[in-house]
């Protein structure tokens, strides 16, 4: 053991003599290895670099404007231009609104892009006219003007728009699917709801002997209304066929999708004249759920309400009793009684 360790002791002592040296001057790397590691190197060093592409400056963002080096101040004055509903037409205008350096707008000039591109198709922006448009004679490609809109959403505003008859109030753009409120803001910018083109002010000149029974009504009648385009018309006269005629004019409030506003311009326009015959009526103090539920104001569960109500209180006496019902739809009453009938 004592001849191991002083052989140790000797080996570690005169190691540096026998070995050759790493550090020595003598010892190289391989070229073709040190060269393979330079261009490795060298591409690591490029890609630290950051790149430039072609930007918009439109559609830039908060993130994009930094990466580009721009300051905080000079990317908000770009914001604040474009929320103005404005638009960059120029490089030179993007320079003068985010008053970015000289020598910042020399890189970056290469790489600025004004045009617009909506699904592959190159649409040039022009400027807006010095006065506001009327939306309701708008084209899409006016309406595609506005910082946000683009192709697809002017054209749902202008389906929209004719679907309805035309804008007659503000908040019916809030309905265009897509459509977020600064947006929105933008576009009363620029555009306004004209009044001596409206349809509605065409109807209310018409005389009183021109109103008409809305239960011969055809859709392309009901198109005449302001605000009712092909499809409320179609669903009026699906709704009238399926209770058999308009009895009373609070059945018109239940059509989906009519405003309040536009059946009060319905009503100018027409009228019941000619009522129709309920062949069946159902009897209240007699009929069981089923029955009571063929009526078409009445659903499954409020006809278990009613019966349920007549065991417990006896035949009603009044169709004014069912107002004591269960979760009972007071504002549609009317319409229910008209499928009803008493028998004492």
């Amino acid at each position: 053991m004592l001849f191991i360790a002083l052989a140790l002791q000797f080996f570690l002592i005169f190691s540096d003599k026998l070995l050759p040296n790493k550090n020595d001057e003598d010892f190289e790397i391989p070229k073709a290895l040190q060269k393979q590691y330079d261009s490795l190197v060298a591409l690591a060093q490029e890609k630290k670099k950051p790149k430039i592409y072609p930007f918009n400056p439109n559609y830039l963002t908060d993130y994009r404007g930094y990466y580009l080096g721009m300051s905080m101040a000079e990317i908000d004055r770009v914001f604040a231009f474009r929320k103005a509903g404005n638009y960059f037409q120029s490089k030179k205008q993007f320079m003068e609104v985010s008053g970015i350096s000289d020598s910042l707008y020399q890189v970056l000039e290469p790489y600025i892009n004004i045009k617009s591109y909506y699904k592959g198709k190159h649409y040039k922006r022009t400027a807006f006219p010095s006065k506001n448009i009327d939306i309701n004679k708008a084209t899409p490609s006016q309406l595609a003007l506005i910082n946000g809109v683009g192709e697809v959403l002017s054209k749902r505003i202008v389906k929209y728009r004719n679907s309805i008859g035309g804008f007659s109030q503000k908040n019916q753009l809030n309905k265009v699917y897509g459509l977020e409120p600064e947006v929105i803001n933008r576009v009363w910018n620029h555009f306004y709801i004209g009044e001596g083109n409206t349809i509605e002010r065409a109807n209310e000149e018409k005389s009183v002997t021109e109103i008409k029974d809305i239960n011969s009504a055809t859709a392309n009648d009901l198109k005449s209304v302001y605000g009712i385009g092909d499809k409320l018309s179609k669903r009026i006269v699906k709704y009238r066929e399926s209770i058999g005629g308009f009895a009373v004019k609070e059945q018109l409030n239940d059509v989906f999708g009519l405003e309040p506003e536009v059946i009060q311009r319905v009503w100018k326009q027409f009228d019941i004249k000619t009522k129709p015959k309920i062949s069946i009526k159902i009897d209240l103090n007699d009929a069981n759920i089923k029955e009571l539920a063929q009526n078409p104001y009445i659903s499954y569960q409020l006809a278990k309400n009613i019966v349920s109500f007549r065991t417990l209180h006896g035949a009603f006496a009044t169709f004014d009793g069912l107002f004591q019902v269960k979760d009972y739809p007071r504002e549609k009453h009317k319409q229910i009684c008209l499928y009803l009938t008493l028998e004492k």
